[in-house]
Formats: C-alpha cells, structure tokens, sequence
C-alpha cells in the first residue's frame, strides 16, 4: 500500500510537471489529459508492424471511459491496464479506469498496421510501405466521463526512423487536442514515411501594413513514389499554397498536416478530405504516375486548402462550405496565371445550372452536385452584391480572409449565422446576411440567364463571349482576376 501510495504521488507530480512545463511554454489552459506514446515498428517485442504504446494519464475525481470509434478498433487493442498494473476487459467498445487520489491512468498497446490493413480506407487510414496516414480516433481512445470535451496533451516518442505528425497545434513539446472530441479529431502521419515542412506566410499576414510572420504546412507522403516524384509533389504543393495565399492575403492556417497518398491505380490526383477537428489536416490520393502538368491542371489540392481557410458550417450547410470551394478554385488558379478569365466564366456557365433547382427547394436540401453548383452561385451572388455594395472596394475575398482574421478558423465549428455576421463586419455591408434570408430563409429561386445577360456573358459558338457595354460588366471585371496586384505563380515549365 505504501509503495503504490508513493508510486500515485509521483504519477500526480509528473502529471503537474508537464502542466508546468507547457503553461510556460504558452499561456494556455491546462490540460485536461496527457498522452506519452511510444511508436515502434517491430523492436518492441513484437512482430513486424507498427505498434503504439500509450500511457494516458487524465485528471478526474470520477470514473473515466476509454472508447474506442467502433469494434475494429477495439478489436486491435492488444492490452489494456490501469495504472496499477490490472488488466482490463473491455464493456461496448470501452474500458472503465477508477480514479486514484484525482487522477485516472491507462495503458494500452495497439496495433496500427493491423488496423490500417484491415480497413484500407483513405478517410479512416490507410498504409504504404511503413507509414500510416490515419485520423487521431483510428488509435487514440476517447476518455468519456467528462461535462465537455477534454484538453489532451500528446506526446509521442518514435523508433529510429520513424516519424509523427499531426495538424493539432504545438504547445511546448506537446500536440494539443482541444474543443473537440478524438472522433472528429483529424488526421495524423506514423511510421516511416517522407515528411517535409514548409513555410508558409501566416493568415492575413500579406495585408498591406501587417506585420509579416510564417506558419508551417508539414507535408507527409506515404511510399509509393520515387525520390524525384516526391520533390515533383512537393514543388507543386508549395505553388499550390502560395497561389492560395495570394487570394487568402496569408495561407489559411497557422499550421497544417497535408497526407499525400500515392494510388498505383490512379492517374493524376484523386479523392481528398479535409478534416478539421482540432487542428487542420487534408488528405489527398496521388497517382503513382507523377505527372507535373496533371497535377497543376487538377483542381482538388485547390478545393481542399479553401475548406482549411473556412470553419465547418453546423446544420445543414454542406451546400455552403462545398459552394465556397467550388468557386473560389478557378479565381485562385486564374489569379496563379494557371487559367484565363474566359475559362473562369465558362465553367461558371456551363456547370452553374446543375445546382439551381436546389434555390426553389430549399438549399439545405441540396444533395450530390447541387451542393457544390447551388453553393457557387450563391458565393457568386454574394461576390457581386459585395462589390456593389462597397463600389468595388471589397469583394468575397475580404469577406471569407475577415472572418478568418477574426479566428473564425478551420479548427472551429460554427453556424451559419455566426460565420455570415463576421463575413458581413469585415466588408462593412449586410450583403451576406442579405443572401441568406433571401435563398436559405425563404428559397427564393435564381435566374442564371438574367443573371448572365446583366454581367454580359454569353456562349457563341462554344465559346465564350463578354460584353462590357452589359450594366453589370463592371462588377464582372472585378470578380475573376481581383482588384489588387496579385503575383503570378510561375508553373516548374516557365520557371
């Protein structure tokens, strides 16, 4: 009884230590939990494979559950103890720890490659060679017990060779979980795979009379490509980042874990996600076939780096994050140099329609492609009704980078209501709030052929034709190619 007496009170001094050492290192709350992993890949007694070992060590006066997101997962704990040492059986998922003296503890091992293996899904994880590009919830238990989601402290220590990487931020030596739970937590990078930082201008940071500062976009790339093809996808996402931060005036977060997967099966670029619970993280599936001008001429990398610049939309509002996506792809790429204005428009054209009917039934109705056609047109709208508003001063690019420079960030979730209001405070007008009683509110239907007839765009001949004699050409001029000076991205080909 002694010893385990003595053995608590030292757990509990660790535990205060740590708290210590990360409230100096940044002013934050303390944490509610701390994680030590360890990371290994066969050297720990095991076979091949990578294995973790986790240590969690929470601050409770209950009892806490450790839950695993389903029974795949649970299905790959390898172990679990309590921090005396007792070995503990699972009940629905989870493992029930008592306090001692103020403080839970649990240890369990996990196999990760087992679980990678066996689902081979890009949105849960996958593997490549011996690297794991996976969400925090496909290893990390969830400690459930508390009134509102902890703060959890992870620290992990890797083998020789090995990595780990997260979008959480870092506070000291830790990555911090926070405002969320581990289910919606986003993706992390293990095992031996190619990881790469780099730097990046922080959000608002390239405004005019700011002061200049640089984040960090740390880059994880599974086997599958050669060492050339590797630098290939890097170039193309520190281009692809710097064309988004000359629309965003900075990139679109402080710190970012972009997951490149190479598919053996795929030409050019495929699926991607983003996922940004508690820190901001994208995945994106690469051919193998490592092509430069594919991937300059794809659009997704693009589409999923404006969803970090923007909180996750609550309710029914898929329509509006997939709409402000959509169109602000082409304006980031023609801004770039990577596209002309008329191939802006006529995609706009061309593919608006798809998404109009959502208008008459209700947008939060909007499903498939309706989301993302629907969603264009009403950021279009709302681009416009900005710059009339303001007479050309500010357009939907100051909208969306206000809110962002507000802290409206790709960690949070907010509603619609929320998100529009900041928007509205940073062009100084009522345009967005406006929009959305008429088309979300009431479902006031939209008349593209008006529409384009007032802008002056039209199709002759399959192609397209502007007119700047139309009463809303001026406005059209500002939209695709922007009012300020914006520096071309030269392609690896013009460089």
């Amino acid at each position: 009884m002694v010893a385990s007496a003595m053995l608590l009170r030292t757990l509990i001094a660790t535990l205060l230590a740590l708290v210590s050492v990360s409230a100096s290192a940044q002013p934050v709350a303390t944490p509610d939990c701390t994680v030590d992993g360890t990371l290994g890949d066969g050297t720990l007694n095991d076979n091949d494979g990578l294995k973790l070992d986790i240590v969690y060590r929470c601050r409770s006066n209950e009892a806490l559950t450790f839950h695993a997101d389903g029974d795949r997962i649970a299905g790959k704990v390898m172990s679990f103890h309590d921090g005396a040492g007792r070995a503990l059986l699972p009940s629905a998922n989870g493992w029930r720890v008592e306090p001692q003296g103020g403080l839970v503890e649990a240890r369990y091992r996990y196999d990760l490659t087992g679980y990678a293996r066996a689902v081979d899904q890009p949105s849960l994880a996958v593997q490549r060679g011996a690297g794991v590009l996976a969400v925090l919830s496909a290893w990390l238990l969830e400690p459930r017990g508390y009134a509102q989601s902890p703060a959890i402290d992870i620290r992990m220590t890797t083998g020789p060779g090995l990595v780990f990487a997260t979008g959480l931020p870092r506070v000291g030596d830790a990555w911090r979980l926070a405002g969320t739970t581990v289910r919606f937590a986003g993706y992390s990078a293990l095992g031996r795979l190619s990881l790469q930082e780099l730097a990046v201008p922080l959000p608002g940071s390239l405004r005019s009379g700011q002061r200049a500062g640089e984040g960090v976009l740390r880059v994880a790339i599974l086997d599958g490509v050669s060492e050339a093809d590797r630098a290939v996808l890097i170039d193309w996402v520190r281009r692809t980042a710097d064309a988004e931060a000359n629309y965003w005036q900075g990139f679109t977060a402080r710190q970012m874990l972009l997951g490149l997967i190479p598919v053996n099966t795929r030409r050019g670029v495929g699926y991607g996600r983003t996922v940004p619970g508690g820190g901001v993280t994208v995945m994106v599936e690469v051919g193998t076939d490592v092509d430069p001008r594919r991937l300059f001429n794809d659009w997704v990398l693009t589409h999923e780096f404006i969803h970090t610049g923007m909180p996750f939309i609550r309710g029914r509002s898929t329509w509006f994050m997939e709409g402000a996506a959509t169109y602000i792809e082409p304006i980031i790429r023609a801004r770039a140099g990577w596209k002309t204005e008329e191939e802006v428009w006529r995609e706009w054209v061309e593919s608006m329609p798809q998404g109009n009917g959502a208008f008459a039934t209700g947008l939060a109705n909007a499903s498939g492609r309706q989301n993302y056609w629907a969603g264009a047109t009403f950021m279009l709208l709302a681009d416009l009704a900005i710059r009339r508003a303001t007479e050309g001063g500010k357009g939907l690019e100051d909208c969306l980078g206000g809110a962002l420079w507000s802290g409206l960030n790709g960690s949070l979730r907010v509603d619609i209501a929320d998100y529009a209001a900041a928007c509205d405070r940073a062009t100084g007008t009522t345009a967005m709030a406006g929009l959305i009683a008429r088309h979300v509110e009431r479902n006031e239907p939209v008349d593209l052929a008006a529409l384009w007839r007032d802008l002056g765009i039209s199709m002759v001949a399959g192609r397209v034709v502007l007119d700047d004699a139309a009463p809303g050409a001026p406005w059209r001029k500002m939209i695709v190619m922007g009012m300020r000076p914006t520096p071309r991205v030269r392609l690896p080909w013009e460089s």
